[in-house]
């Protein structure tokens, strides 16, 4: 301890009393300490100044400090003490009752059970809960801050005691794996595990696959390509067989009598003007004329084996 510090504290800090616990809060602006007789001082981290002091009484009677853990969150701290209580206070309302003040916690927590004594105490990450060890058992008690209910009790290997608590900062859940799939089962310890064969064969992942209504799984279908079915509308009724030579259509493409060879659709724009002119000088001359007949052409087809009129 530095003893440079005791002129400061004058009457109010024996020099008998030593402290046994210290701690900064979350900010590192005080620092909290408490020594064996629950005397607990604030003082300023940076002037060393005394800004609030209070102790921790059990009735009439002072109880040790044993350690002091602040919150990640928010300004609340955790102070554990030699007559197996854990007291929650609030930081902002110890520095508003100054030196010699009389601050009541926000929680007590204890076993009134088994009267465990605690070997380490910590907030969760968000600080909504406090997880405190059991320095008698192998066992971890946790409270929900703001209303002070025991939430759970997890108990560890049997002879063996705690030494030391982590909290996460990261999440407050206790995860339990348990049989995920109807193929998968349970294990109460570790199985060595033997590998199937075709466990870790590749399958054909893309392929589509097909039910039917009764549920089953259809084959692929093969698809013919060649062969021709009739088409029962160019059939008659009359007719018994299928000819598969027989004339269905003929394929014909209509002739130009006169196509205009050699025709520029730019020229054509530029005599489009004077064609104009002339076709109504002309318009009364094609009236009175009669029309053009057009001339048909005639084409023999021979078809072996038809039916003639007789």
């Amino acid at each position: 301890m530095n003893l440079d510090l005791l002129e400061s504290f004058g009457q109010n800090y024996p020099e008998n009393d030593l402290n046994i616990t210290a701690s900064f809060d979350r900010r590192g602006e005080y620092i909290y300490t408490g020594n064996g007789k629950g005397r607990i001082l604030v003082l300023n981290a940076a002037t060393l100044e005394v800004k609030a002091s209070f102790r921790i009484t059990q009735g009439s009677t002072t109880t040790a400090v044993r350690s002091i853990d602040f919150a990640r969150r928010g300004d609340h701290f955790i102070v554990n003490s030699a007559d197996r209580i854990i007291r929650v206070y609030d930081a902002k309302e110890i520095i508003a009752c100054g030196k010699d003040g009389d601050p009541e916690p926000m929680q007590r927590l204890q076993d009134l059970v088994n009267k465990t004594t605690w070997k380490k105490c910590c907030f969760s990450g968000d600080g909504e809960y406090i997880c405190a060890g059991s320095a008698r058992q192998h066992a971890l008690y946790i409270w929900e801050r703001s209303i002070g209910n025991l939430v759970k009790i997890l108990h560890g290997t049997k002879g063996e005691l705690l030494l030391d608590v982590v909290a996460s900062i990261e999440t407050i859940l206790i995860h339990s794996f348990s049989q995920i799939a109807d193929a998968c089962s349970e294990l109460d310890e570790n199985v060595e595990y033997e590998e199937r064969e075709s466990e870790f064969d590749i399958a054909d992942e893309d392929r589509s696959v097909t039910q039917n209504e009764k549920g089953e799984v259809e084959d692929d279908l093969e698809v013919d390509v060649t062969t021709v079915q009739p088409i029962h509308a160019y059939y008659s009724s009359d007719e018994e067989k299928d000819d598969q030579e027989m004339l269905l259509y003929l394929p014909i493409a209509p002739e130009v009598e006169e196509p205009e060879d050699g025709w520029n659709p730019v020229e054509g724009l530029e005599e489009g003007a004077n064609a104009s002119s002339k076709r109504n000088s002309h318009q009364d001359q094609k009236e009175n004329s009669s029309p053009k007949k057009k001339r048909t052409k005639s084409y023999d087809i021979s078809l072996p084996d038809a039916p003639t009129d007789g």
